[in-house]
């Protein structure tokens, strides 16, 4: 199987995008940040580099544009370079200054805890990663430790026991309707991580609801997808600006609710352009329950997910 940390955008220059999400939350420090460095070749070709910063009752968000040869990778373990930002499994370091934001870190990653491959799942796409869609996600590590520094206006953070995820997302757009959620930190079990997105999947004139999660209670990796005969309902909470996903297969049921505060813009790939205006929160409320059919159910609660919806009304 492929390392799904790699860049695969070489020799593609039209209509195509290519992303890493990288998160660390450190609940000591009441610190989250979440950056997206990529590639975009649209109208105008670029690298750039987005970031998501709450720290205590402080948010940051913004985009730093850079020309596409300003972005390479290197070497084995692969390294993506851009002006000030170096990314590998082993690591992000990057020196941003935004404006008024000055933005200094250097943080050490940890073991990878990526989802299982198989051949009919080469990644969390199923065998929908043998099909050329508009987006094709896949998720590089569902939690690992994440120790090191930031720097954020002058204050400096030390982050000693943070919790770490990445993920990948390329093609040439976005779904356009789609919610997302993300978080490794929950209150009742330390060791659990949970991913899930719900999105109108579209190619050609096909069109039809897809969903992709994975609930990892520490041990053991318990995924739903349509290809898997999942079923989901997504119920919009226009109260809390959030959403509730319920996933249910024949044998196991997870249900998300997640509470949208202190959304900040950032900017997507849709419809072959680098500027659709998407709202992201890194520190979202978060209450999942998950049962078997033989077995308890869990429920678990945090405030430190990260979340998106859009256009889902």
């Amino acid at each position: 199987m492929s390392d799904r940390f790699l860049f695969q955008g070489n020799n593609k220059y039209d209509n195509y995008f290519e992303g890493w999400y990288v998160k660390c939350t450190d609940p000591k420090n009441e610190l989250s940040i979440a950056l997206i460095p990529g590639v975009a070749h649209f109208s105008e070709n670029e690298s750039f580099i987005q970031y998501n910063i709450s720290y205590k009752h402080s948010q940051w968000s913004g985009k730093l544009t850079y020309p596409r040869s300003a972005f390479d990778t290197v070497g084995y373990p692969e390294t993506v370079l851009l002006p000030n930002v170096v990314l590998s499994e082993k690591g992000v370091k990057a020196s941003l200054d935004d404006g008024d934001n000055r933005i200094r870190l250097n943080l050490s990653f940890g073991i990878f805890s990526p989802v299982k491959q198989s051949f009919f799942a080469p990644t969390i796409m199923g065998p929908l990663e043998y099909v050329r869609m508009p987006c094709s996600h896949n998720i590089v590590s569902m939690n690992h430790k994440v120790t090191g520094w930031v720097y954020l206006n002058g204050e400096r953070i030390s982050v000693q026991d943070g919790r770490g995820y990445i993920e990948k997302d390329r093609g040439h757009s976005f779904p356009s309707r789609y919610v997302w959620a993300q978080c490794n930190h929950f209150k009742e079990n330390p060791r659990a991580s949970l991913f899930l997105a719900v999105a109108l999947l579209e190619k050609g004139r096909w069109s039809s609801q897809g969903n992709i999660a994975v609930y990892h209670d520490g041990e053991k990796e318990h995924r739903f997808a349509s290809y898997l005969g999942t079923k989901a309902t997504v119920c919009a909470n226009k109260a809390f600006g959030g959403y509730t996903v319920q996933l249910k297969n024949s044998f196991k049921t997870l249900s998300v609710s997640v509470k949208i505060t202190g959304d900040h813009p950032l900017v997507a790939p849709m419809n072959a352009r680098m500027d659709y205006i998407i709202k992201e929160t890194i520190q979202a409320s978060m209450l999942i329950e998950f049962s078997q059919c033989r077995g308890n159910s869990e429920k678990l609660s945090s405030n430190y997910a990260a979340a998106e919806k859009v256009n889902w009304v």
